[in-house]
């Protein structure tokens, strides 16, 4: 039996209107008309450009068939475009100089050198988790050394390490650490750790990330040294122990960090009891990401857009080499895109079949495999097919490459539906595809196209992935109004046209930038921002101006003004607010280019306010955690009797009990009004403090705003 990764963590988590008509599309049952689903695109809600090496995939050194001659055609004809190595858990037992796993099991033909053979044939970027159990910063720098230096393979992202959480600082053990000790004080034996383990959390993980960091880059500046997160919402998430981690880890690790933080690492396995459940927790990908760059503001003062998150890995539990788990890769691995993230990467290329028994979802069989190839092993007497055999997710992942490709711009799209998910990106020519991803496993729907800042101006074609499916399917319409889309099932309608003129448009600008955003003590909607990008190129006519819009919720966008400059003041920003926006070139001719990528920013409080607030978390358990609030009044004279407002940033947030005042909440509003005994706050840096424990649904990012008796205050 081929050995396998530990599952480790399983996120509780769990304008102009057109017509395409697919007739070759087969229908839940011949007699069901199908519903009606509305689908606009918003071809000026920029949402970024694919980045190079997102589509990636986990191999491993146990997998003997891993460098398998058909391998690199595979992964190149489904627009795999990264690989990550050594695997799993494995990384922290593996020895890339000797390629030997301290107590696993190495296949033949799996060595780096291997592994960076099957690599350049696919024409797939490396990330490459360093052996942080059992290695040391100088093993660690010898990699970097032989990868970049003397075989310049183009590595950019290292990850230290791989669920390092998963080393017994929270009473469960699937991950090798040898820093670890037991409970009496000696060292952990390889092999055979205890479940609870003690001196090696977050506080001595940050610590030795330093030292990788600093070794590593010592060989290549340009390397990206990853730290490990734990993924908001999932175990070990806001759990603490007061003797192995008194804080949170995401808490811990990026404050040691700080100015240092280069990259961060979350995986991604939302579970539950079924398909439905699987398939609705992608719409959990956003709190996830702004969770982490909330922690990465926080907690390592930095700005978390110069900060790449990686999902290194990601799959589900539930109908693995089934129908609903294509639908799944698909919409998980755009939706973690849209949200800013730099790499994601699918567990794994093969894994064999898994413990529990084979099973039939939907007239498929099921065999529990976490690959996305067959191994051709065998399981409670059903067999998988020959090896190589792909399995429904890796065709969820291919129709990606029908949807776009690196540097194509993802734009807003919204569905009326929620079973019906969809997601757009905008081609480098101007050309417009969709993915429409049928999460309904009885119901056929037509979905009726609009388009916003986009014009159709020939006959799509239309990529199908069929329930059950073994293949990929095309056909060309002749118009575009809408596209029918049977139960489960993936379609990508690539519509020809433009932003409007039939011209060369001029090329996207750039991505803005923000400076100059503050705010005052005036009131709320105080704030200033400055945006600046780089100037477009001309296409068939000069550009005469830009159009600068801000993206609002529901995937609209509202026209914030236009400039004939490479700059845009705003104001009238609300103190606490985060705002995005996105510029769109337009030539003398009025032809719309691509949108920039988009920037994101929060209105900061006013830094020379009267008062200031500093807001920690103090400890976290799973579904909640406590904090700690300290005001400083800054004026000349005392305050007498205060009241604090604040609200949460998230809706599973909420004030469960408190102390040292008087608590109320109403929606996600907080109001603190003081105790008998501290009603007065000195003059000049006198400071009350109050506290309280909260609940929360696995993600509780600290608030922006805070006001005392009114009046807005500084963050400190």
């Amino acid at each position: 039996m081929i050995p396998r990764k530990p599952v480790g963590v399983l996120l509780a988590l769990a304008g102009v209107i057109g017509t395409v008509t697919v007739g070759a599309v087969p229908q839940a049952t011949a007699a069901t008309a199908a519903s009606a689903v509305s689908v606009t695109v918003n071809g000026t809600a920029g949402l970024g450009s694919i980045p190079g090496g997102a589509i990636g995939l986990n191999t491993a050194v146990y997998d003997s068939n891993m460098n398998d001659t058909p391998i690199p055609g595979l992964l190149k004809a489904a627009g795999i475009n990264a690989l990550r190595y050594p695997g799993g858990s494995y990384s922290d037992i593996y020895n890339w100089q000797t390629n030997v796993a301290q107590g696993g099991y190495d296949a033949p033909n799996t060595s780096f050198a291997n592994f960076m053979g099957t690599a350049q044939a696919a024409a797939a970027s490396p990330v490459i988790a360093v052996n942080y159990g059992t290695g040391t910063p100088a093993l660690a720098a010898s990699w970097v050394q032989n990868a970049t230096v003397t075989n310049k393979y183009g590595v950019s992202y290292w990850e230290v390490g791989n669920e390092v959480y998963g080393n017994g600082t929270y009473g469960a053990n699937w991950e090798t650490d040898a820093h670890c000790q037991t409970s009496s004080g000696t060292p952990v034996t390889v092999g055979s750790e205890p479940a609870q383990t003690y001196g090696c959390g977050p506080g001595t993980y940050a610590t030795n990330v330093l030292s990788y960091m600093s070794a590593m880059k010592a060989v290549s500046a340009n390397a990206h040294v990853c730290a490990v997160l734990t993924t908001p919402g999932g175990w070990p998430d806001n759990v603490t122990n007061p003797q192995t981690s008194p804080l949170p880890w995401n808490q811990t690790v990026l404050t040691a960090l700080g100015v240092k933080t280069d990259c961060v690492i979350v995986h991604y396995y939302p579970g539950g009891s079924s398909a439905a459940a699987m398939l609705t927790a992608t719409s959990q990908i956003s709190g996830i990401v702004s969770t982490v760059k909330s922690e990465i503001s926080q907690y390592a003062k930095v700005d978390p857009s110069a900060v790449p998150i990686l999902v290194s890995e990601a799959n589900s539990n539930v109908d693995m080499d089934t129908q609903p788990n294509a639908l799944f890769a698909a919409d998980m691995y755009m939706t973690w895109l849209e949200n800013g993230v730099s790499n994601v990467d699918w567990w794994d290329e093969h894994n064999g079949p898994g413990t529990n028994p084979p099973s039939i979802v939907n007239g498929a069989q099921d065999y529990g495999d976490y690959g996305i190839f067959s191994s051709g092993g065998n399981n409670s007497g059903v067999t998988e097919p020959a090896v190589e055999t792909p399995f429904a997710p890796y065709y969820g992942i291919e129709m990606l490459s029908k949807l776009g490709g690196p540097g194509d711009t993802m734009v807003n799209s919204t569905s009326s539906n929620a079973l019906v998910r969809v997601h757009a990106v905008r081609r480098a020519g101007g050309n417009l595809d969709l993915l429409i991803d049928n999460e309904d496993p009885g119901t056929s729907y037509t979905v009726n196209l609009a388009y916003n800042g986009f014009t159709p101006t020939g006959s799509p074609t239309v990529f199908t992935f069929a329930n059950n499916g073994n293949s990929i399917t095309s056909a060309t319409q002749s118009s575009t109004s809408s596209v029918t889309v049977a139960p489960y099932t993936l379609t990508v309608v690539q519509v020809p046209g433009s932003g409007g003129g039939g011209v060369t448009a001029p090329g996207a600008p750039g991505q803005p930038a923000v400076s100059g955003l503050a705010s005052s003590t005036s009131g709320t909607s105080s704030g200033v921002a400055t945006l600046t990008w780089p100037a477009a190129t001309a296409g068939t006519y000069p550009v005469a101006n830009y159009q600068v819009y801000q993206q609002t919720s529901g995937g609209g966008s509202t026209l914030a003004g236009t400039t004939s400059a490479t700059t845009l003041n705003l104001s009238g920003l609300t103190i606490g607010a985060a705002y995005t926006y996105d510029v769109v070139a337009v030539d003398s001719h009025g032809n719309p280019s691509l949108p920039s990528p988009p920037v994101t920013f929060t209105v900061p409080p006013p830094a020379n306010a009267s008062c200031a607030v500093h807001y920690a978390i103090s400890s976290s358990w799973s579904g909640g955690f406590g904090a700690a609030i300290t005001v400083t009044n800054r004026a000349a004279t005392a305050v007498s009797g205060w009241t604090l407002t604040f609200s949460w940033p998230d809706s599973g947030e909420a004030v469960q009990s408190g102390w040292n005042g008087t608590w109320s909440q109403t929606g996600s509003a907080v109001t603190v009004t003081n105790a008998a005994w501290n009603g007065t706050i000195a003059a000049a840096g006198g400071t009350v403090s109050v506290g309280f424990n909260g609940t929360d649904t696995g993600q509780d990012p600290a608030p922006t705003v805070f006001a005392l008796n009114g009046t807005v205050c500084a963050n400190n």
